[in-house]
């Protein structure tokens, strides 16, 4: 097969994308020219690692593979497009800060999501300040104060970011996890026998109970090779494999109300559905364009992969997740000559309206109280609208007290954390519907894809 040069894949990408762009409300161009941003930004080699990458992509999608899976993955899924290009306007906001290539650097190393957020915070501060004061980054240095300033009236704001997501210790856990399911998966498309594999770990997910989960898989795979059932135990961690039937233990977990829940109380961590899905096409984009063309997709089950591992409280805690990072980020910014204070963004991984304010507002108050050069605490929440966009909720502490009585300082605040209900943070202007309006189109495009479903289904 003859490679594809990064104008091929571009096209390709920017004309799926395209089908769907009034829908996403963007001008004529608008992605081609995103496009053309993210190249002179990113770098051609770069993008075209990406395209012609060959290793997976990540089962959990970890912070460095994300834009790997926005491109590679396809313009065919709506999520994929609008975070591409909301990545574009924060790099268009910032293409003439002199610091925007540290972070760019940093973004394409290993820490996608970090730097994504710091120059997502900066370019709402930015947008809404006005004329009473500057917003610029900072340089990637460890002597650097803030992951960006806001030069106030009084003196500069050192801005600290920080994502209440996986700590180094779960990030490991997870990248972990993806590799025993990609094990675990290659095991049973070799054995063609749809079963159900069942993996206890009794401690935690570490690299050592991952080689010792490995060993034990292993043996459970080779006897259920001889048998109908199979069970295995190495050093603490037991693995059972059993056929795949309608008895057959089910998922778990739902998704209700904005989080996923374990309606059963199940003892499992984490559980997976492994499919096979339209088995007739060759390769990716032929699947992807079936599916535009509206082509029926069938999923034929093939097995489902249960984990469980010991996780500390803290890791599923947010309220002390929250206290900890509070604690270390008004330790890490150290104030210096000229600077009016600090303010602090954590990016929750919790959705924020169903955290108790009764017991976080006291959690964030007690530890603003002992800082008195930080300004507030604002406790960010990504995640998608109707208007076919990513926006931010927030969840903000009380004003220190020093800073109580500053009232362009309050007013700049808020204009801030209410920027994302009125305003596109892709465009840069009002969205032309309200939230209703748009939530009513949205339900009409589902009832349009709906009814196409329902027409495939006639036709067959």
């Amino acid at each position: 097969m003859v490679n594809k040069s990064l104008d091929e894949h571009l096209y390709r990408w920017i004309s799926v994308a395209n089908e769907r762009r009034e829908r996403y409300g963007f001008p004529p161009g608008w992605i081609e020219e995103s496009m053309q941003l993210l190249r002179s930004t990113l770098g051609e080699d770069y993008l075209m690692q990406i395209f012609e990458g060959s290793e997976n992509l990540h089962l959990l999608g970890l912070r460095e593979q994300e834009l790997d899976r926005w491109l590679r993955g396809g313009a065919n899924v709506d999520d994929h497009v609008i975070q591409v290009l909301d990545l574009a306007a924060l790099l268009r906001e910032f293409k003439r800060d002199p610091f925007v290539q540290d972070k760019v650097d940093r973004l394409k190393r290993n820490s996608f999501w970090p730097s994504q957020f710091e120059l997502a915070m900066a370019l709402r501060a930015k947008r809404t300040i006005g004329t009473d004061g500057s917003v610029r980054l900072s340089h990637e240095a460890n002597t650097a104060v803030g992951d960006f300033t806001i030069d106030w009236k009084q003196g500069s704001i050192a801005c600290e970011c920080a994502r209440l997501a996986f700590g180094e210790e779960e990030e490991e856990q997870y990248r972990l996890v993806g590799d025993l399911y990609h094990y675990t998966d290659r095991q049973i498309k070799k054995l063609k026998r749809p079963c159900c594999v069942k993996i206890r770990i009794h401690g935690p997910l570490i690299p050592t109970a991952f080689t010792a989960t490995i060993r034990c898989l292993k043996g459970a795979f080779s006897h259920f090779g001889r048998t109908n059932d199979a069970s295995h135990e190495v050093e603490g961690i037991r693995v059972t494999i059993e056929p795949l039937t309608e008895d057959s233990e089910r998922i778990p977990f739902r998704y209700i109300d904005g989080r996923v829940q374990d309606v059963r109380s199940s003892e499992w961590v984490m559980a997976q559905s492994l499919c096979y899905v339209n088995r007739n096409a060759r390769d990716g984009d032929e699947a992807a364009a079936m599916y535009r063309a509206g082509v029926e997709f069938v999923q034929d089950e093939y097995a489902r992969v249960f984990l469980s591992w010991e996780r500390k409280p803290t890791d599923i805690d947010p309220y002390a997740r929250i206290q900890n990072k509070i604690k270390k980020k008004r330790h890490q910014t150290k104030a210096e000559g000229g600077t009016y204070g600090r303010i602090i963004f954590l990016e929750s991984q919790w959705d924020v309206d169903l955290l108790d304010p009764n017991r976080l507002r006291p959690i964030i108050d007690h530890e603003l109280d002992g800082s008195r050069n930080t300004i507030t605490v604002v406790i960010a929440q990504r995640c998608a609208s109707v208007h076919y966009r990513r926006w931010y909720k927030f969840v903000v502490s009380k004003v220190g007290t020093f800073y109580a009585t500053d009232g362009s300082l309050l007013a700049f605040l808020e204009r801030m954390i209410c920027y994302d209900r009125d305003f596109d943070p892709i465009l840069n202007q009002r969205y032309l519907r309200t939230w209703t309006q748009a939530a009513e189109l949205a339900s009409q495009h589902e009832a349009e894809s709906a009814a196409q479903e329902r027409l495939r289904e006639r036709n067959l």
